[in-house]
Protein backbone atom coordinates (compact mmCIF):
# COMPACT_ATOMS: atom_id res chain seq x y z
CA UNK A 1 0.00 0.00 0.00
CA UNK A 2 1.41 3.41 -1.02
CA UNK A 3 0.22 6.73 0.44
CA UNK A 4 1.35 10.08 -1.02
CA UNK A 5 1.87 12.92 1.49
CA UNK A 6 3.20 16.30 0.22
CA UNK A 7 4.79 14.73 -2.82
CA UNK A 8 6.48 11.93 -0.86
CA UNK A 9 5.54 8.30 -1.20
CA UNK A 10 5.15 6.49 2.09
CA UNK A 11 4.75 2.71 2.16
CA UNK A 12 2.29 1.53 4.78
CA UNK A 13 1.78 -2.04 5.97
CA UNK A 14 -1.00 -4.41 5.07
CA UNK A 15 -2.35 -6.09 8.19
CA UNK A 16 -3.65 -9.65 8.38
CA UNK A 17 -5.28 -11.75 11.13
CA UNK A 18 -2.94 -13.63 13.42
CA UNK A 19 -2.82 -17.29 12.40
CA UNK A 20 -0.14 -18.35 14.85
CA UNK A 21 -1.99 -20.26 17.55
CA UNK A 22 0.58 -19.49 20.24
CA UNK A 23 -0.04 -15.75 19.89
CA UNK A 24 -3.82 -15.70 20.12
CA UNK A 25 -5.52 -13.78 22.91
CA UNK A 26 -2.66 -11.36 23.72
CA UNK A 27 -4.63 -8.12 23.40
CA UNK A 28 -4.26 -7.65 19.62
CA UNK A 29 -5.42 -9.87 16.79
CA UNK A 30 -3.73 -8.51 13.64
CA UNK A 31 -0.12 -8.54 12.52
CA UNK A 32 1.93 -7.75 9.45
CA UNK A 33 4.80 -9.36 7.63
CA UNK A 34 7.75 -9.13 7.44
CA UNK A 35 8.22 -9.25 11.20
CA UNK A 36 11.10 -7.87 13.25
CA UNK A 37 13.44 -10.75 12.36
CA UNK A 38 12.71 -10.81 8.62
CA UNK A 39 10.16 -13.61 8.29
CA UNK A 40 7.93 -13.06 5.24
CA UNK A 41 5.09 -15.42 6.20
CA UNK A 42 3.46 -16.35 9.49
CA UNK A 43 4.29 -20.02 8.97
CA UNK A 44 8.01 -19.32 9.34
CA UNK A 45 7.38 -17.29 12.48
CA UNK A 46 5.24 -20.08 13.93
CA UNK A 47 7.96 -22.65 13.24
CA UNK A 48 10.56 -20.52 15.03
CA UNK A 49 8.29 -19.86 17.98
CA UNK A 50 7.85 -23.59 18.54
CA UNK A 51 11.55 -23.85 19.36
CA UNK A 52 10.95 -21.59 22.38
CA UNK A 53 8.18 -23.83 23.79
CA UNK A 54 10.43 -25.54 26.39
CA UNK A 55 11.57 -22.16 27.67
CA UNK A 56 7.99 -20.91 27.87
CA UNK A 57 6.93 -24.04 29.74
CA UNK A 58 9.85 -23.60 32.14
CA UNK A 59 8.33 -20.28 33.24
CA UNK A 60 11.48 -18.26 33.68
CA UNK A 61 9.55 -15.03 32.99
CA UNK A 62 5.86 -14.21 32.95
CA UNK A 63 6.52 -11.78 30.07
CA UNK A 64 8.44 -14.23 27.85
CA UNK A 65 5.37 -15.41 25.98
CA UNK A 66 4.21 -11.90 25.18
CA UNK A 67 7.74 -10.74 24.33
CA UNK A 68 8.34 -13.52 21.79
CA UNK A 69 5.01 -12.92 20.10
CA UNK A 70 5.66 -9.17 19.91
CA UNK A 71 8.93 -9.93 18.07
CA UNK A 72 7.82 -12.70 15.71
CA UNK A 73 4.15 -11.68 15.34
CA UNK A 74 4.26 -7.90 15.99
CA UNK A 75 1.23 -5.69 16.25
CA UNK A 76 0.13 -4.03 13.02
CA UNK A 77 -1.91 -1.00 12.04
CA UNK A 78 -2.28 0.32 8.53
CA UNK A 79 -1.63 3.85 9.81
CA UNK A 80 1.96 3.03 10.79
CA UNK A 81 4.59 1.88 8.31
CA UNK A 82 6.77 -0.07 10.76
CA UNK A 83 5.72 -3.02 12.93
CA UNK A 84 4.97 -2.38 16.57
CA UNK A 85 7.21 -4.64 18.63
CA UNK A 86 8.48 -4.75 22.21
CA UNK A 87 10.17 -1.93 24.05
CA UNK A 88 13.77 -2.32 25.17
CA UNK A 89 12.78 -2.46 28.81
CA UNK A 90 10.55 -5.49 28.15
CA UNK A 91 13.39 -7.24 26.34
CA UNK A 92 15.90 -6.54 29.10
CA UNK A 93 13.50 -7.73 31.79
CA UNK A 94 12.93 -11.03 29.99
CA UNK A 95 16.64 -11.44 29.23
CA UNK A 96 17.63 -10.89 32.85
CA UNK A 97 15.35 -13.71 33.98
CA UNK A 98 15.71 -16.24 31.14
CA UNK A 99 19.31 -15.85 30.00
CA UNK A 100 20.69 -17.68 33.10
CA UNK A 101 18.36 -20.58 32.29
CA UNK A 102 19.68 -20.75 28.73
CA UNK A 103 23.25 -20.59 30.01
CA UNK A 104 22.57 -23.49 32.33
CA UNK A 105 21.66 -25.61 29.30
CA UNK A 106 24.58 -24.33 27.24
CA UNK A 107 22.61 -22.00 24.92
CA UNK A 108 23.45 -18.34 24.18
CA UNK A 109 20.92 -15.54 24.03
CA UNK A 110 19.54 -15.46 20.44
CA UNK A 111 21.02 -12.72 18.25
CA UNK A 112 17.58 -12.03 16.79
CA UNK A 113 16.46 -10.95 20.27
CA UNK A 114 19.24 -8.40 20.82
CA UNK A 115 17.63 -5.81 23.07
CA UNK A 116 19.61 -2.90 21.61
CA UNK A 117 17.60 -2.92 18.39
CA UNK A 118 14.28 -2.30 20.11
CA UNK A 119 12.99 1.25 20.92
CA UNK A 120 14.10 2.62 24.25
CA UNK A 121 10.61 3.81 25.12
CA UNK A 122 7.17 4.18 23.58
CA UNK A 123 6.65 7.60 21.94
CA UNK A 124 5.24 9.19 18.79
CA UNK A 125 8.44 8.45 16.86
CA UNK A 126 8.87 4.81 17.82
CA UNK A 127 5.81 2.84 18.91
CA UNK A 128 6.48 -0.18 21.14
CA UNK A 129 4.79 -2.40 23.71
CA UNK A 130 6.00 -2.66 27.30
CA UNK A 131 4.09 -5.80 28.20
CA UNK A 132 2.04 -6.90 31.22
CA UNK A 133 4.86 -6.77 33.80
CA UNK A 134 6.42 -9.49 35.94
CA UNK A 135 4.37 -11.19 38.63
CA UNK A 136 5.35 -9.94 42.08
CA UNK A 137 7.57 -7.14 40.74
CA UNK A 138 4.91 -4.67 39.74
CA UNK A 139 3.43 -4.33 36.29
CA UNK A 140 4.86 -1.96 33.77
CA UNK A 141 2.63 0.42 31.93
CA UNK A 142 0.94 -0.87 28.84
CA UNK A 143 1.00 0.53 25.34
CA UNK A 144 0.23 4.27 25.48
CA UNK A 145 0.06 6.55 22.48
CA UNK A 146 1.46 10.06 22.58
CA UNK A 147 -0.61 13.12 21.90
CA UNK A 148 0.98 13.49 18.50
CA UNK A 149 0.02 10.02 17.43
CA UNK A 150 -2.64 9.51 14.82
CA UNK A 151 -6.23 8.72 15.93
CA UNK A 152 -5.85 5.14 14.68
CA UNK A 153 -2.79 4.59 16.85
CA UNK A 154 -4.61 5.96 19.87
CA UNK A 155 -7.15 3.17 19.47
CA UNK A 156 -4.54 0.39 19.69
CA UNK A 157 -5.58 -1.96 22.52
CA UNK A 158 -3.62 -1.71 25.73
CA UNK A 159 -2.31 -4.52 27.88
CA UNK A 160 -4.06 -4.56 31.24
CA UNK A 161 -1.93 -3.90 34.31
CA UNK A 162 -3.43 -6.90 36.07
CA UNK A 163 -3.56 -9.29 33.12
CA UNK A 164 -1.34 -12.35 33.12
CA UNK A 165 -0.49 -13.93 29.79
CA UNK A 166 -0.63 -17.72 30.09
CA UNK A 167 -0.46 -20.48 27.48
CA UNK A 168 -4.22 -20.93 27.84
CA UNK A 169 -5.00 -17.29 27.06
CA UNK A 170 -5.59 -18.14 23.41
CA UNK A 171 -8.78 -20.01 24.32
CA UNK A 172 -12.11 -18.19 24.38
CA UNK A 173 -12.96 -19.46 27.86
CA UNK A 174 -9.41 -19.65 29.13
CA UNK A 175 -10.50 -19.43 32.75
CA UNK A 176 -12.00 -22.91 32.39
CA UNK A 177 -8.66 -24.48 31.49
CA UNK A 178 -5.68 -25.55 33.56
CA UNK A 179 -2.20 -25.74 32.11
CA UNK A 180 -0.65 -29.15 32.79
CA UNK A 181 3.15 -29.24 32.88
CA UNK A 182 3.24 -33.00 32.32
CA UNK A 183 1.53 -32.80 28.93
CA UNK A 184 2.32 -29.16 28.16
CA UNK A 185 -1.29 -28.68 27.15
CA UNK A 186 -4.28 -26.79 28.44
CA UNK A 187 -6.71 -29.21 30.05
CA UNK A 188 -10.38 -28.24 30.55
CA UNK A 189 -11.90 -28.66 33.97
CA UNK A 190 -14.17 -31.65 34.48
CA UNK A 191 -17.41 -29.72 34.94
CA UNK A 192 -16.51 -26.77 32.69
CA UNK A 193 -18.90 -25.72 29.92
CA UNK A 194 -16.44 -25.01 27.11
CA UNK A 195 -18.34 -25.75 23.90
CA UNK A 196 -21.68 -26.94 25.29
CA UNK A 197 -23.87 -25.86 28.17
CA UNK A 198 -25.29 -28.11 30.87
CA UNK A 199 -28.77 -28.47 29.24
CA UNK A 200 -27.07 -29.57 26.01
CA UNK A 201 -25.15 -32.26 27.85
CA UNK A 202 -28.28 -33.52 29.59
CA UNK A 203 -30.18 -33.69 26.30
CA UNK A 204 -27.31 -35.57 24.66
CA UNK A 205 -27.20 -38.10 27.52
CA UNK A 206 -30.93 -38.83 27.32
CA UNK A 207 -30.82 -39.01 23.53
CA UNK A 208 -27.85 -41.36 23.61
CA UNK A 209 -29.32 -43.62 26.30
CA UNK A 210 -32.51 -44.19 24.31
CA UNK A 211 -30.82 -45.08 21.05
CA UNK A 212 -28.09 -47.13 22.71
CA UNK A 213 -30.76 -49.19 24.48
CA UNK A 214 -32.66 -49.83 21.24
CA UNK A 215 -29.42 -50.73 19.49
CA UNK A 216 -28.52 -53.20 22.23
CA UNK A 217 -31.90 -54.97 22.10
CA UNK A 218 -32.11 -55.15 18.33
CA UNK A 219 -28.53 -56.28 17.78
CA UNK A 220 -28.85 -58.84 20.57
CA UNK A 221 -31.86 -60.38 18.82
CA UNK A 222 -29.88 -60.59 15.61
CA UNK A 223 -26.88 -62.23 17.32
CA UNK A 224 -29.00 -64.75 19.22
CA UNK A 225 -30.92 -65.61 16.05
CA UNK A 226 -27.63 -66.30 14.33
CA UNK A 227 -26.59 -68.63 17.15
CA UNK A 228 -29.95 -70.42 17.21
CA UNK A 229 -30.15 -70.95 13.47
CA UNK A 230 -26.49 -71.58 12.64
CA UNK A 231 -26.33 -75.37 12.78
CA UNK A 232 -27.02 -78.03 10.21
CA UNK A 233 -26.43 -78.23 6.52
CA UNK A 234 -29.38 -75.99 5.71
CA UNK A 235 -28.23 -73.27 8.13
CA UNK A 236 -28.97 -69.65 7.37
CA UNK A 237 -26.41 -66.81 7.50
CA UNK A 238 -23.97 -68.42 5.16
CA UNK A 239 -21.68 -66.28 3.06
CA UNK A 240 -22.18 -63.69 1.67
CA UNK A 241 -24.61 -62.75 4.47
CA UNK A 242 -22.67 -64.16 7.42
CA UNK A 243 -20.72 -60.89 8.06
CA UNK A 244 -24.08 -59.43 9.10
CA UNK A 245 -23.92 -61.51 12.27
CA UNK A 246 -20.50 -60.13 13.20
CA UNK A 247 -21.66 -56.63 12.27
CA UNK A 248 -24.56 -57.00 14.70
CA UNK A 249 -22.19 -58.34 17.37
CA UNK A 250 -19.96 -55.28 17.03
CA UNK A 251 -22.88 -52.88 17.39
CA UNK A 252 -24.15 -54.82 20.37
CA UNK A 253 -20.85 -54.55 22.26
CA UNK A 254 -20.44 -50.90 21.25
CA UNK A 255 -23.85 -50.18 22.76
CA UNK A 256 -22.62 -51.95 25.91
CA UNK A 257 -19.88 -49.31 26.03
CA UNK A 258 -22.49 -46.57 26.06
CA UNK A 259 -24.32 -48.51 28.77
CA UNK A 260 -21.17 -48.62 30.94
CA UNK A 261 -20.83 -44.88 30.51
CA UNK A 262 -24.44 -44.30 31.59
CA UNK A 263 -24.23 -46.70 34.54
CA UNK A 264 -20.91 -45.43 35.90
CA UNK A 265 -21.78 -41.76 35.54
CA UNK A 266 -20.14 -38.85 33.78
CA UNK A 267 -17.60 -37.98 36.47
CA UNK A 268 -16.50 -41.56 37.09
CA UNK A 269 -15.71 -42.06 33.39
CA UNK A 270 -14.63 -38.74 31.91
CA UNK A 271 -12.74 -37.11 34.79
CA UNK A 272 -9.39 -37.74 36.42
CA UNK A 273 -7.59 -35.93 39.26
CA UNK A 274 -5.04 -33.26 38.46
CA UNK A 275 -1.51 -34.44 39.25
CA UNK A 276 -0.57 -30.91 40.31
CA UNK A 277 -3.65 -30.52 42.52
CA UNK A 278 -5.30 -33.88 43.31
CA UNK A 279 -8.39 -32.20 44.74
CA UNK A 280 -9.20 -30.76 41.28
CA UNK A 281 -10.79 -32.90 38.56
CA UNK A 282 -9.88 -32.46 34.91
CA UNK A 283 -11.40 -33.83 31.74
CA UNK A 284 -9.26 -36.85 30.83
CA UNK A 285 -6.78 -36.41 27.99
CA UNK A 286 -3.43 -37.71 26.73
CA UNK A 287 -4.01 -41.21 28.07
CA UNK A 288 -4.33 -40.01 31.69
CA UNK A 289 -7.48 -42.05 32.23
CA UNK A 290 -9.14 -44.23 34.86
CA UNK A 291 -10.37 -47.82 34.57
CA UNK A 292 -13.92 -46.84 33.62
CA UNK A 293 -12.63 -44.58 30.88
CA UNK A 294 -10.40 -47.36 29.52
CA UNK A 295 -13.29 -49.86 29.38
CA UNK A 296 -15.57 -47.39 27.62
CA UNK A 297 -12.85 -46.51 25.12
CA UNK A 298 -12.11 -50.16 24.30
CA UNK A 299 -15.76 -51.00 23.76
CA UNK A 300 -16.58 -47.92 21.72
CA UNK A 301 -13.46 -47.58 19.60
CA UNK A 302 -12.51 -51.21 19.01
CA UNK A 303 -15.98 -52.54 18.22
CA UNK A 304 -17.01 -49.35 16.44
CA UNK A 305 -14.01 -49.70 14.14
CA UNK A 306 -14.62 -53.44 13.80
CA UNK A 307 -18.18 -52.73 12.64
CA UNK A 308 -16.82 -50.53 9.86
CA UNK A 309 -14.33 -53.21 8.79
CA UNK A 310 -16.96 -55.96 8.85
CA UNK A 311 -19.15 -53.81 6.65
CA UNK A 312 -16.29 -53.73 4.13
CA UNK A 313 -16.06 -57.53 4.45
CA UNK A 314 -19.81 -57.74 3.84
CA UNK A 315 -19.54 -55.65 0.68
CA UNK A 316 -16.56 -57.74 -0.43
CA UNK A 317 -18.56 -60.96 0.00
CA UNK A 318 -21.48 -59.36 -1.79
CA UNK A 319 -19.23 -58.31 -4.67
CA UNK A 320 -17.82 -61.83 -5.01
CA UNK A 321 -21.33 -63.29 -5.13
CA UNK A 322 -22.91 -60.62 -7.32
CA UNK A 323 -20.16 -59.75 -9.77
CA UNK A 324 -17.95 -62.84 -9.85
CA UNK A 325 -20.74 -65.39 -9.23
CA UNK A 326 -18.92 -67.10 -6.39
CA UNK A 327 -20.85 -69.74 -4.44
CA UNK A 328 -21.27 -69.99 -0.68
CA UNK A 329 -18.58 -72.63 -0.42
CA UNK A 330 -16.02 -70.71 -2.44
CA UNK A 331 -16.49 -67.53 -0.37
CA UNK A 332 -16.32 -69.62 2.80
CA UNK A 333 -12.81 -70.73 1.86
CA UNK A 334 -11.57 -67.14 2.44
CA UNK A 335 -13.29 -66.71 5.82
CA UNK A 336 -9.98 -66.78 7.71
CA UNK A 337 -8.81 -63.70 5.80
CA UNK A 338 -12.11 -61.99 6.54
CA UNK A 339 -11.71 -62.63 10.27
CA UNK A 340 -8.11 -61.47 10.20
CA UNK A 341 -9.17 -58.16 8.68
CA UNK A 342 -12.36 -57.81 10.73
CA UNK A 343 -10.67 -58.24 14.10
CA UNK A 344 -7.00 -57.50 13.32
CA UNK A 345 -7.24 -54.02 11.80
CA UNK A 346 -9.32 -52.59 14.69
CA UNK A 347 -6.89 -54.17 17.16
CA UNK A 348 -3.93 -52.51 15.45
CA UNK A 349 -5.66 -49.12 15.53
CA UNK A 350 -6.63 -49.52 19.18
CA UNK A 351 -3.10 -50.50 20.21
CA UNK A 352 -1.70 -47.49 18.34
CA UNK A 353 -4.04 -45.13 20.20
CA UNK A 354 -3.09 -46.63 23.57
CA UNK A 355 0.64 -46.52 22.83
CA UNK A 356 0.48 -42.88 21.73
CA UNK A 357 -1.73 -42.05 24.75
CA UNK A 358 -4.34 -40.29 22.64
CA UNK A 359 -7.38 -41.43 24.64
CA UNK A 360 -9.41 -38.46 25.86
CA UNK A 361 -12.91 -37.67 27.12
CA UNK A 362 -15.70 -35.94 25.27
CA UNK A 363 -17.25 -32.86 26.85
CA UNK A 364 -20.72 -33.45 25.38
CA UNK A 365 -21.27 -37.16 26.14
CA UNK A 366 -18.71 -37.76 28.86
CA UNK A 367 -17.45 -40.87 27.04
CA UNK A 368 -13.83 -41.74 26.37
CA UNK A 369 -12.72 -42.02 22.76
CA UNK A 370 -9.93 -40.58 20.64
CA UNK A 371 -9.77 -37.14 19.04
CA UNK A 372 -12.22 -35.46 21.39
CA UNK A 373 -9.66 -32.80 22.36
CA UNK A 374 -6.91 -33.28 19.78
CA UNK A 375 -7.64 -32.35 16.17
CA UNK A 376 -4.70 -34.32 14.80
CA UNK A 377 -5.79 -37.51 16.56
CA UNK A 378 -9.32 -36.98 15.28
CA UNK A 379 -7.99 -36.90 11.72
CA UNK A 380 -5.55 -39.82 11.99
CA UNK A 381 -7.50 -42.32 14.09
CA UNK A 382 -11.15 -41.50 13.38
CA UNK A 383 -11.88 -39.43 10.29
CA UNK A 384 -9.31 -40.92 7.90
CA UNK A 385 -10.06 -44.62 8.69
CA UNK A 386 -13.82 -44.12 8.61
CA UNK A 387 -13.60 -42.28 5.30
CA UNK A 388 -11.34 -45.00 3.85
CA UNK A 389 -13.71 -47.80 4.91
CA UNK A 390 -16.69 -45.90 3.54
CA UNK A 391 -15.09 -45.31 0.14
CA UNK A 392 -13.89 -48.90 -0.13
CA UNK A 393 -17.26 -50.40 0.79
CA UNK A 394 -19.21 -48.02 -1.44
CA UNK A 395 -16.90 -48.84 -4.37
CA UNK A 396 -17.51 -52.57 -3.95
CA UNK A 397 -21.26 -51.94 -3.80
CA UNK A 398 -21.16 -49.88 -6.97
CA UNK A 399 -19.14 -52.48 -8.87
CA UNK A 400 -21.49 -55.23 -7.73
CA UNK A 401 -24.59 -53.36 -8.87
CA UNK A 402 -23.03 -52.62 -12.23
CA UNK A 403 -22.36 -56.33 -12.69
CA UNK A 404 -25.95 -57.19 -11.79
CA UNK A 405 -27.40 -54.69 -14.23
CA UNK A 406 -25.23 -55.88 -17.10
CA UNK A 407 -26.03 -59.55 -16.65
CA UNK A 408 -28.36 -61.16 -19.22
CA UNK A 409 -31.23 -63.46 -18.11
CA UNK A 410 -30.27 -67.09 -17.97
CA UNK A 411 -31.88 -69.56 -20.30
CA UNK A 412 -34.35 -71.99 -18.77
CA UNK A 413 -32.90 -75.45 -18.37
CA UNK A 414 -34.86 -78.52 -19.28
CA UNK A 415 -33.09 -81.12 -17.23
CA UNK A 416 -34.25 -81.55 -13.66
CA UNK A 417 -30.80 -81.39 -12.18
CA UNK A 418 -30.05 -78.25 -14.11
CA UNK A 419 -33.31 -76.73 -12.97
CA UNK A 420 -32.41 -77.48 -9.38
CA UNK A 421 -29.07 -75.80 -9.83
CA UNK A 422 -30.80 -72.74 -11.30
CA UNK A 423 -33.23 -72.59 -8.38
CA UNK A 424 -30.32 -72.64 -5.99
CA UNK A 425 -28.59 -69.90 -7.98
CA UNK A 426 -31.81 -67.87 -7.99
CA UNK A 427 -31.98 -68.09 -4.21
CA UNK A 428 -28.36 -66.95 -3.94
CA UNK A 429 -29.06 -64.07 -6.27
CA UNK A 430 -32.10 -63.04 -4.23
CA UNK A 431 -29.95 -62.98 -1.08
CA UNK A 432 -27.32 -61.03 -3.00
CA UNK A 433 -29.80 -58.35 -4.03
CA UNK A 434 -31.08 -58.02 -0.46
CA UNK A 435 -27.54 -57.63 0.79
CA UNK A 436 -26.93 -54.92 -1.79
CA UNK A 437 -29.97 -53.00 -0.56
CA UNK A 438 -28.79 -53.34 3.04
CA UNK A 439 -25.34 -52.12 2.04
CA UNK A 440 -26.83 -49.02 0.44
CA UNK A 441 -28.91 -48.34 3.54
CA UNK A 442 -25.78 -48.68 5.66
CA UNK A 443 -23.95 -46.18 3.48
CA UNK A 444 -26.38 -43.35 4.27
CA UNK A 445 -25.83 -43.14 8.07
CA UNK A 446 -22.12 -43.78 7.69
CA UNK A 447 -21.85 -40.88 5.26
CA UNK A 448 -23.60 -38.64 7.79
CA UNK A 449 -21.17 -39.71 10.51
CA UNK A 450 -18.14 -38.99 8.32
CA UNK A 451 -19.58 -35.62 7.30
CA UNK A 452 -20.10 -34.62 10.94
CA UNK A 453 -16.55 -35.71 11.80
CA UNK A 454 -15.22 -33.54 9.00
CA UNK A 455 -17.36 -30.64 10.27
CA UNK A 456 -15.83 -30.98 13.73
CA UNK A 457 -12.29 -31.37 12.40
CA UNK A 458 -12.58 -28.29 10.20
CA UNK A 459 -14.18 -25.98 12.77
CA UNK A 460 -13.00 -27.05 16.20
CA UNK A 461 -10.12 -24.56 16.43
CA UNK A 462 -12.47 -21.74 15.47
CA UNK A 463 -14.85 -22.77 18.24
CA UNK A 464 -12.16 -22.94 20.92
CA UNK A 465 -9.75 -20.14 20.04
CA UNK A 466 -10.22 -16.40 20.21
CA UNK A 467 -11.60 -15.20 16.90
CA UNK A 468 -9.55 -12.74 14.86
CA UNK A 469 -12.80 -11.07 13.79
CA UNK A 470 -14.09 -8.66 16.46
CA UNK A 471 -17.42 -9.55 18.07
CA UNK A 472 -17.63 -12.84 16.20
CA UNK A 473 -17.13 -16.19 17.86
CA UNK A 474 -18.48 -19.30 16.06
CA UNK A 475 -20.12 -22.04 18.10
CA UNK A 476 -20.80 -25.71 17.27
CA UNK A 477 -24.26 -26.90 16.27
CA UNK A 478 -25.67 -29.27 18.88
CA UNK A 479 -28.01 -30.97 16.41
CA UNK A 480 -25.15 -32.08 14.18
CA UNK A 481 -23.58 -33.89 17.12
CA UNK A 482 -26.92 -35.43 18.10
CA UNK A 483 -27.40 -36.56 14.51
CA UNK A 484 -23.99 -38.23 14.60
CA UNK A 485 -24.91 -40.16 17.74
CA UNK A 486 -28.15 -41.33 16.14
CA UNK A 487 -26.54 -42.32 12.84
CA UNK A 488 -23.78 -44.23 14.62
CA UNK A 489 -26.36 -46.46 16.35
CA UNK A 490 -29.20 -46.75 13.84
CA UNK A 491 -27.42 -49.50 11.88
CA UNK A 492 -27.47 -51.67 14.98
CA UNK A 493 -31.20 -51.02 15.31
CA UNK A 494 -31.81 -52.21 11.74
CA UNK A 495 -29.82 -55.43 12.29
CA UNK A 496 -32.90 -57.21 13.65
CA UNK A 497 -34.87 -56.28 10.52
CA UNK A 498 -32.61 -58.46 8.41
CA UNK A 499 -33.15 -61.63 10.48
CA UNK A 500 -36.87 -61.09 11.03
CA UNK A 501 -38.74 -63.62 8.86
CA UNK A 502 -40.95 -66.71 9.23
CA UNK A 503 -37.77 -68.79 9.37
CA UNK A 504 -36.72 -66.82 12.44
CA UNK A 505 -39.99 -67.62 14.20
CA UNK A 506 -39.70 -71.30 13.36
CA UNK A 507 -36.10 -71.40 14.62
CA UNK A 508 -37.06 -69.84 17.95
CA UNK A 509 -40.09 -72.13 18.23
CA UNK A 510 -37.88 -75.19 17.80
CA UNK A 511 -35.54 -73.87 20.48
CA UNK A 512 -38.39 -73.31 22.92
CA UNK A 513 -39.68 -76.85 22.29
CA UNK A 514 -36.26 -78.25 23.09
CA UNK A 515 -35.58 -76.12 26.18
CA UNK A 516 -38.99 -75.08 27.41
CA UNK A 517 -41.98 -76.93 28.96
CA UNK A 518 -43.42 -77.78 25.55
CA UNK A 519 -42.64 -81.50 25.43
CA UNK A 520 -44.49 -84.50 23.98
CA UNK A 521 -46.78 -86.37 26.45
CA UNK A 522 -45.37 -89.64 27.83
CA UNK A 523 -46.37 -92.87 26.06
CA UNK A 524 -48.41 -95.32 28.19
CA UNK A 525 -47.05 -98.86 28.40
CA UNK A 526 -49.49 -101.84 28.04
CA UNK A 527 -48.82 -105.45 29.14
CA UNK A 528 -47.78 -107.71 26.34
CA UNK A 529 -50.23 -110.61 25.55
CA UNK A 530 -49.17 -113.51 23.45
CA UNK A 531 -51.63 -115.19 21.03
CA UNK A 532 -51.21 -118.15 18.79
CA UNK A 533 -52.44 -115.87 16.11
CA UNK A 534 -52.58 -112.21 17.01
CA UNK A 535 -56.23 -111.20 17.13
CA UNK A 536 -55.60 -108.08 15.16
CA UNK A 537 -53.80 -109.97 12.42
CA UNK A 538 -55.61 -112.40 10.12
CA UNK A 539 -54.43 -115.99 9.85
CA UNK A 540 -52.49 -117.12 6.82
CA UNK A 541 -55.58 -118.82 5.36
CA UNK A 542 -57.65 -115.71 5.95
CA UNK A 543 -54.95 -113.66 4.29
CA UNK A 544 -55.01 -115.91 1.27
CA UNK A 545 -58.80 -115.83 1.02
CA UNK A 546 -58.81 -112.12 1.32
CA UNK A 547 -56.42 -111.92 -1.56
CA UNK A 548 -58.52 -114.31 -3.72
CA UNK A 549 -56.51 -117.44 -3.15
CA UNK A 550 -58.21 -120.79 -2.66
CA UNK A 551 -57.15 -122.93 0.24
CA UNK A 552 -54.47 -125.40 -0.61
CA UNK A 553 -55.61 -129.05 -0.50
CA UNK A 554 -53.37 -131.86 0.51
CA UNK A 555 -53.51 -135.05 -1.57
CA UNK A 556 -52.80 -138.43 -0.07
CA UNK A 557 -52.54 -141.59 -2.12
CA UNK A 558 -53.79 -144.89 -0.74
CA UNK A 559 -53.00 -147.61 -3.16
CA UNK A 560 -54.76 -146.93 -6.40
CA UNK A 561 -56.96 -144.21 -4.90
CA UNK A 562 -56.18 -140.73 -4.12
CA UNK A 563 -57.76 -139.19 -1.02
CA UNK A 564 -58.23 -135.44 -0.75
Amino acid sequence: MVLTVKGEATTLRTCEPIRVELCWGLGYNVTGMPNLVGHEIQGDADFTLQTFSPLIQYGCSAQLHFFLCSVYVPMCTEKVASPIGPCRGLCESVRARCYPVLQGFGFPWPAALNCSKFPLENNHEHMCMEGPGEVGVGPRTGLVSSDAATPAISRIPTISRTSSVTPCSRYVRHNRYVYVNRTRRCNPLCDADVLFESPDKYLAEVWLSVWAGLCFISSLIAVLTFLVDSGGGQARFRYPERPLAFLALCYNLASVGWGVRAAAGRTAVACSPDTQNPSRLLLSQDGHINANCAVVFLLLYYFGTAAAVWWVVLTMSWFLAAALRWTHERIQQHSSLFHLAGWGLPAAQTIAVLVLQDVDADELTGACYVGNQDTKSLLVFVLAPQFLYLVLGASLLLLGFLALFRRHPRAVKVATSAARRDAKADKLEMVTVRLGVFGVLYTVPTTCVVASLFYEYWSRDEWLMVSSVPRYQPRPSLWIFLLRLFMSLVVGVTAAVWVWSPKTLRAWRRLFHRLGPYKQPPVKCHPIQYYATPPHLPSSAQQRSQHGHKPHRKHRKHGSETTV
